[in-house]
């Protein structure tokens, strides 16, 4: 056991700094209310800022436009050289007096106050209201104030803008409280009517596109939307390098960071050859205040883009159920391919970066055709994506991806229905009775017969991050919400028992337990725990947890356990909220380290002979629950997934890297170790008779024999990404995914 350092520590003179005056340096909300138009789900295409930019005219009048790009700020409070590089950064760009400046995000090192607050202070008054922003994966991955903070000094995303015949649009297809990117249906639909009738138009958003990236899983979607649009320049971080990728009508720039270094983008319009430019220069700046600048491209803003016109007229694959499948590729009249390239989509790398198995497709004699034969033997039943590159003579280069099947056999299991949610599903799914409880970050509830797919009910509330939670009896569903409240339904209609504010965000999963009697729901919100009447919502307790916890604790009627983003994880008396020890996980010592590598995701479960189970990102401990010493620990981290007892005891253990451990619960020695060879965040077990069913964060469903560790069934469901512990109902595997479906699968 170890005691948690002094609450009172000396901080940095950013760290102090309060919501008014976030707010002040902001601009007095100059910036959100730029913003304030957007609308994912409006019927019509939105509207544009909602307050002038600074030297803006009308479409093709009025001043040359110049605008600077920064990325990757990564403001931290306690690191003041850090602070000192992006004063240098706007301080210099201030002299240069652009029309506006881009921050292509991770604006902090995570979406907190004293972070944001250190950020703003480093912007020069004159330049505050012409900053634009966009999210990255750090100011989401660990918001405590699930985003409403960013977009109260920020202003919503997406959004756009027109200056002088040029439309800018800022994107967000970050994910509250995970990693990877994902625009949706919803955003799709709005870039598509955004674009439109837009003038050349320059996109920015955080994380790079094509180019061997595969941070965002959809992206391919966003291609196909803005194949025929007028997008000629992408601006976004995230990799934090410079890099120029000319590709499917747009060249895209990636900027090395400016938390590592004092550099910026400089972006100027000119006219080359009477044909409209956008000329980007990198800008270093030492500690003297002296710029080096240097030219990295010049990107077209007229004719047909970049590669546009090497754009597969026609894609077929043919699967003649052999260890391959031959593509062909019409490559078309107007385009001449320097080479055609094919791949199966890397589906298994998930957030990041990958070089690819490419095969070299051959022009056919005279042909536009291009053929070749892709290897697909390893590769389980179910939907996969082909993922192609035709590159022309000058390197530029047209991506784009075909979906095909590989068949399923007898023993495969198979879809038996679908239901589709507004937003991502992306707490764990709850089922009573038959019935499946599912909830969406788009705020849509639905109870869905697990048997027949048939909606029995559905409603809207307030967006859901994290499992719901029935009563023992099974009468009311309690479901956390990001607007403030955790809500009570009556399990039968969905409708009102009650709903209670507790003043921040509630993105942990409730517990349901006894205690002294009295049924009680334990959850936390902000950074604290509360115990209130399961009955009514009266609050019993509350106790701080002294950081930020999004994963759902345990009790044993006696004690509370539960995770926290301080590094630590916590025992309370169940009856009182009294905290009674602490334990240690990390050894990082910096706040946002002990964020990170601490418990602050985590689902603590109980085990047998009086411990219970916590969990980082590096280690799982068993802790003896009366004192808070540890017992055992195995170098596996199982925080996001969770863990399950199963009918004999042992511990079925699983791991963000897609290893499943059967284990001891006594001592933690393995049984056996299984390799999924996909990753699994979130999305933890379950199990049905012998075998341990999982959906892989890659959309790819397992089931593992448990007495053997044996993988004996397989089924890619399709290319969503998938964070959602599913449900077993009576044979009927039920998994919500990143794309708001909710899927029914027959067990073979």
């Amino acid at each position: 056991m170890t005691t948690h350092p002094q609450e009172a520590t000396e901080r940095s003179s950013h760290a102090v700094v309060s919501r008014r005056r976030l707010l002040a340096l902001a601009g007095a909300g100059t910036i959100a209310g730029m913003t304030a138009a957007t609308a994912i789900d409006a019927g019509t295409r939105p509207a544009h800022a909602a307050t002038a930019v600074p030297g803006e005219d009308e479409p093709g009048q009025g001043p040359t436009p110049t605008f600077a790009v920064v990325t990757d700020t990564h403001a931290n409070a306690d690191q003041p050289a850090r602070l000192d590089l992006l004063a240098r950064v706007f301080d210099s760009i201030a002299e240069r007096d652009p029309s506006f400046v881009l921050n292509c995000g991770d604006v902090a090192d995570y979406g907190g106050e004293a972070a944001y607050g250190a950020y703003l202070e480093t912007i020069p008054d004159s330049l505050q209201d012409r900053m634009r922003h966009v999210p990255g994966n750090h100011d989401v991955r660990w918001d405590v104030n699930a985003a409403q903070l960013y977009r109260e000094l920020f202003g919503p995303a997406p959004y756009s803008f027109d200056m002088s015949g040029l439309h800018v649009v800022g994107l967000d297809p970050t994910q509250l409280l995970q990693e990877p990117g994902n625009f949706g249906p919803g955003h799709l639909d709005w870039i598509a009517r955004d674009l439109r009738d837009a003038a050349p138009s320059v996109l920015f958003l955080h994380f790079p596109l094509g180019a061997d990236h595969y941070y965002l899983n959809d992206q391919d979607a966003l291609f196909a939307t803005v194949a025929d649009l007028p997008v000629r320049a992408i601006f976004a971080g995230h990799v934090h390098r410079e890099t120029v990728y000319r590709f499917n009508g747009f060249t895209q720039v990636t900027g090395s960071a400016s938390r590592n270094e004092a550099v910026y983008y400089w972006v100027e319009r000119h006219v080359d050859d009477g044909h409209p430019v956008l000329r980007v220069t990198s800008v270093r700046v030492d500690a003297a205040g002296t710029e080096t600048a240097e030219e990295m491209t010049t990107i077209p803003l007229s004719g047909n883009g970049e590669g546009r016109l090497l754009r597969p007229r026609r894609v077929v694959i043919d699967r003649s159920g052999g260890p391959a499948v031959t593509v062909r590729v019409d490559a078309g009249r107007d385009a001449t391919p320097a080479g055609v390239h094919a791949q199966v989509y890397p589906q298994h790398v998930f957030g990041g970066r990958s070089a690819g198995s490419w095969i070299d497709l051959a022009a056919t004699g005279r042909s536009r055709w291009w053929s070749g034969e892709v290897a697909v033997a390893d590769l389980p039943p179910g939907m996969h994506r082909m993922q192609l590159r035709v590159v022309g003579g000058d390197g530029a280069t047209y991506e784009t991806t075909q979906r095909f099947e590989i068949p399923r056999i007898d023993s495969t299991p198979h879809s038996r229905w679908t239901v589709e949610l507004a937003g991502s599903i992306q707490g764990a799914l709850a089922e009573r009775d038959g019935v499946v409880l599912a909830a969406s970050t788009g705020g849509v509830v639905a109870a869905v017969d697990a048997a027949r797919g048939r909606t029995e009910w559905q409603r809207e509330l307030g967006p859901v991050y994290r499992a719901a939670a029935f009563t023992d009896d099974g009468s009311t569903v309690y479901l956390p919400s990001s607007d403030h409240r955790l809500y009570a339904l009556d399990a039968q209609s969905g409708a009102d028992r009650w709903s209670l504010d507790v003043g921040d965000p509630v993105l942990s999963a409730p517990q349901v337990t006894a205690i002294d009697g009295t049924e009680t729901v334990i959850f936390s919100a902000g950074t604290t725990l509360h115990a209130v009447a399961a009955a009514d919502g009266t609050q019993i307790w509350a106790a701080d947890l002294r950081g930020f916890f999004a994963g759902r604790v345990a009790c044993d009627g006696e004690r509370v356990y539960a995770g926290s983003g301080d590094g630590y994880a916590h025992a309370f008396d169940a009856g009182t909220g009294e905290r009674l020890w602490t334990f240690n996980t990390t050894t990082r010592q910096d706040t946002y380290g002990r964020l990170l590598y601490g418990p602050w995701d985590d689902t603590v479960e109980l085990l047998p002979e009086g411990l219970v189970l916590f969990a980082t990102v590096t280690t799982t401990f068993a802790v003896d629950r009366a004192s808070g010493e540890e017992r055992w620990r195995v170098a596996a981290g199982c925080m996001y997934p969770a863990s399950r007892l199963i009918d004999d005891g042992a511990l079925l253990l699983a791991d963000e890297w897609g290893a499943f451990h059967l284990v001891d619960p006594a001592t933690g020695v393995a049984a056996w170790r299984t390799e999924l060879g996909a990753r699994t965040l979130n999305a933890g077990p379950v199990v049905a008779g012998g075998t341990a069913w999982t959906v892989a964060t890659t959309g790819l469903m397992a089931g593992v024999d448990l007495a053997t560790g044996d993988m004996v069934h397989q089924l890619q469901v399709g290319p969503a990404n998938t964070f959602s512990t599913p449900v077993v109902v009576d044979g009927t595997f039920v998994f919500g995914d990143q794309d708001g479906m909710l899927h029914g699968i027959d067990l073979p």
